[in-house]
């Protein structure tokens, strides 16, 4: 609300008149008195403005209910058929994707123990060797 943009073709006004005039800044930098910031002067024709914009949106939102409706009666049943395909379609992936990151990370999980058991493994202290049994010695003739 007051922008300083002009409302009947969205521009910005220039010259002295031109600027914000709404609750930003000193309300000396505007030329008026102080503690004056809160007023806006066309404050009736902001609201105009905005009304003409809500206007336009519901003169809007009945044209695309009277499409939907219209269509609803004329393809209604097929497009709700298609509908339910995609949805299926849709479904169908997101299982799948849903399956398949499952699998993912029940492996990531086994790797994990993996490594887990070979750092163990690694790093247990070296058992003593086991004693060899002794070869007979033959001896020499």
């Amino acid at each position: 609300m007051g922008d300083g943009r002009d409302g009947d073709h969205g521009r910005r006004r220039d010259g002295p008149q031109g600027g914000d005039r709404g609750h930003h800044g000193d309300p000396g930098d505007r030329g008026g008195p102080p503690d004056t910031g809160f007023l806006d002067l066309e404050i009736s024709r902001v609201i105009f403005e905005e009304a003409n914009r809500v206007a336009r949106e519901a003169a809007l939102d009945i044209v695309r209910d009277a499409m939907r409706e219209r269509l609803r009666k004329r393809l209604g049943e097929r497009l709700e058929a298609v509908g339910r395909l995609a949805a299926d379609e849709l479904a169908d992936d997101v299982e799948a994707n849903l399956a398949i990151e499952g699998r993912i990370q029940l492996r990531r999980e086994q790797r994990e123990s993996l490594e887990e058991r070979l750092r163990q493994a690694m790093s247990a202290p070296p058992k003593a060797p086991a004693a060899r049994p002794r070869r007979a010695t033959r001896r020499r003739r």
